[in-house]
C-alpha cells in the first residue's frame, strides 16, 4: 500500500488537512461539549468523498497503570472516508466519536491492524456493516509525532476473516474494489 506524501515538518493533523483539502475546502465541524477530551470532529469534502477527523484525540494520555511508567500521549487521530453527499452523514460523526472514546476507555491508542466490533450497524439503522478495521490513512499524514489512522466499516463475515488471516490482508482485498475504503451503509 502506497502511504500519502506528508506534509511539512512538525505539521498538525489540521494543517495537513489544510494542505490536502486546500485553503478554501468545504469543512463542517461538529464541536465536543466544553470540558470534553476531544475538541471536536471536523469533515472534509472530496470529490468523491467525506473525509471526517477526530480532533485531539493524539493529546489524549491514558491513565497510568499500577506502578507502571508514565504513559505517553496517544499521538494519533482517526478518520473516516463516507461516500460524497450534500453534506456529510451524521451517522459517520457518531461512529468515530464513539471509536475514539472506545480507545479512551481501554486506555489504548489504536494501531493499524487493530479491528474493533461494536456488534450494531455502524450507521445506527440496518447496514451489514457492524465492526472496523483500523489501517493508516491512505490520504493524509503529518511528518509530526501524530499518525493518521483509517477506520473501515466491515461485515461480520470480513470481522471473521480479520480474525482469521489479519485485519491489513482483509482490507487489502477490499481496497481493490475502493482504494479509498469509504465506509458506505450501502454496500452491506
Amino acid at each position: 500500500m502506497s502511504h500519502p506524501e506528508p506534509t511539512p515538518a512538525g505539521a498538525t493533523v489540521e494543517e495537513a488537512f489544510a494542505a490536502h483539502y486546500g485553503e478554501g475546502a468545504v469543512r463542517k465541524i461538529a464541536r465536543a461539549p466544553a470540558g470534553d477530551v476531544l475538541r471536536g470532529i471536523a469533515a472534509y469534502r472530496g470529490s468523491e468523498h467525506w473525509h471526517l477527523v477526530t480532533l485531539g484525540l493524539a493529546g489524549v494520555v491514558p491513565a497510568r497503570r499500577d506502578g507502571g511508567p508514565e504513559p505517553a500521549p496517544f499521538a494519533q487521530e482517526l478518520t473516516l472516508l463516507a461516500p460524497a453527499a450534500d453534506a456529510p452523514p451524521s451517522w459517520a460523526f457518531a461512529l468515530l466519536d464513539g471509536a475514539a472514546r472506545t480507545a479512551i476507555a481501554v486506555g489504548r491508542p489504536f494501531h493499524a491492524g487493530a479491528r474493533l466490533a461494536p456488534g450494531a450497524p455502524v450507521d445506527g439503522a440496518g447496514s451489514g456493516l457492524v465492526a472496523l478495521g483500523i489501517r493508516v490513512d491512505p490520504l493524509v499524514q503529518t511528518t509530526g509525532p501524530d499518525l493518521v489512522l483509517q477506520a473501515v466499516g466491515i461485515t461480520v463475515g470480513e470481522h471473521l476473516l480479520m480474525q482469521r488471516v489479519g485485519t491489513d490482508l482483509v482490507l487489502e482485498r477490499l481496497a481493490a474494489r475502493d482504494p479509498l475504503l469509504r465506509t458506505d451503509p450501502a454496500r452491506a
